[in-house]
């Protein structure tokens, strides 16, 4: 046979799969999905980032200070509105920045540092939603920094001075909880990559469990296992289990690297009012050690579900290299999904409860969104669905442990039905 010949044989071993083209149907859809929701994401983030409001809190009411007031507000077209409390401001504009009392005495000082009290509020764990919320403060003392030699050359009539450093001191309200911006970073990279993570595992473990049935089924032991008066159940009990031993180790040496790539290394701290603290304290310290436990119940439930995925596949195929081809896509969906919790973020609602139970990975998320924000009965929606899921897919798997296509594996006669046309 000559190479082309053999790439052909090659090829419609896995075109006269229908699964194949169904995988990578189903895969250009749902990339094509989350890149269009990934894309409105970014896009609300940077228009709020462009049009928010900055609430300013005035404790002193110098000359100097109301220049200030009268730059920043022309700088930022019109959004600078003035409250009466931190508290107040940002509730009403959701980003409050504090001019102290001594603000006047320290900016024309030169051996004095200029230190702003500010504050936001954030309603996600989303990267592009934090990131834009926290990067508003940043920005505004920014612009003070830029604006104030400009403010005290108007105010006392002197030369353009030199910029000097402004600082900020600055807190998240994340629904009721106040918290540092340290610390808020330290959880949301925690709770915005672990979906990723289990994401990662779970497409993983679907590829374990889909091959380790398709081996079977080429070498002939398959018909041999199936032949003893053992339940077809517990067969597909057995191949989701043994596919998730080998994932679970490849999980725990991830989730160590994870736990250490958040915390720098378990020796670094961080500065948190007057004490210092490891990121890791501080994540177990705000969302609890439940949190580890669900990390875990997720992992269990998740390899169930990516296992009983992977048997189906598995089964299906007529072998190894089938399986590999048919698991990619599943792979990337399960990935995508994490991606998505990560950049998007869920809001403590029914449909992301419902959403989280579909997917698995996404229940860490809305186990934290939901004790943020007191919606805790969405996690036990989110379990709910997620056990239900797992069993019609147990329930699918068995049935098809029944049929005959578990040994013949499902084809399209394509040739067949073209010679009988003929």
């Amino acid at each position: 046979m000559t190479i082309v010949q053999l790439v052909k044989r090659e090829v419609k071993a896995f075109i006269k799969n229908p699964g194949f083209i169904i995988g990578l149907i189903l895969m250009i859809s749902v990339y094509g999905i989350l890149g269009n929701i990934t894309g409105m994401a970014v896009e609300s983030a940077t228009k709020e980032f462009t049009e928010a409001n900055i609430g300013l809190v005035l404790e002193e009411d110098t000359r100097l200070v109301k220049e200030l007031v009268k730059l920043l507000n022309t700088t930022t077209g019109g959004r600078i509105r003035v409250y009466g409390s931190l508290d107040e401001a940002i509730s009403e504009a959701e980003v409050g920045v504090v001019i102290p009392a001594g603000f006047t005495e320290n900016a024309t000082s030169l051996n004095k540092s200029v230190v702003l009290r500010g504050g936001v509020r954030v309603t996600t764990f989303s990267l592009t939603g934090a990131q834009a919320r926290t990067s508003l403060l940043v920005v505004v003392s920014s612009t003070i920094e830029r604006l104030l030699p400009l403010a005290i050359s108007a105010t006392y009539n002197v030369s353009l001075q030199p910029q000097k450093p402004v600082l900020m001191s600055s807190n998240i309200l994340f629904y009721d909880k106040k918290i540092s911006q340290e610390e808020f970073l330290s959880i949301t990279a925690f709770i915005s990559y672990t979906p990723l993570l289990v994401s990662l595992i779970l497409g993983i473990n679907a590829t374990y469990a889909a091959q380790l049935v398709a081996v079977e089924k080429v070498e002939k032991a398959f018909e041999m296992l199936l032949a003893q008066p053992i339940r077809r159940r517990n067969i597909v009990l057995a191949k989701i289990l043994g596919a998730s031993i080998a994932s679970i180790l490849f999980g725990a040496v991830y989730l160590i690297g994870m736990l250490m790539f958040i915390g720098g290394g378990l020796n670094i701290t961080t500065t948190v009012g007057t004490e210092q603290v490891s990121p890791i304290t501080m994540i177990i310290g705000f969302l609890g050690p439940e949190m580890l436990g669900v990390i875990v119940s997720s992992l269990v439930i998740g390899l169930i579900f990516s296992g009983a995925i992977g048997v189906i596949i598995g089964s299906m195929v007529s072998d190894e290299r089938i399986a590999g081809v048919l698991v990619t896509p599943v792979m990337f969906i399960f990935i995508g999904v994490g991606f998505l919790t990560m950049i998007t973020g869920l809001s403590p609602n029914p449909a992301s409860a419902v959403l989280a139970g579909l997917t698995i990975a996404s229940l860490p998320y809305i186990y934290a969104i939901s004790l943020f924000s007191g919606e805790t009965f969405l996690i036990i929606y989110s379990i709910i669905v997620a056990a239900g899921v797992c069993s019609l897919l147990i329930y699918i798997a068995s049935t098809i442990f029944n049929k005959d296509i578990v040994v013949l594996g499902l084809r399209i006669p394509w040739g067949r039905k073209a010679r009988e046309r003929m």
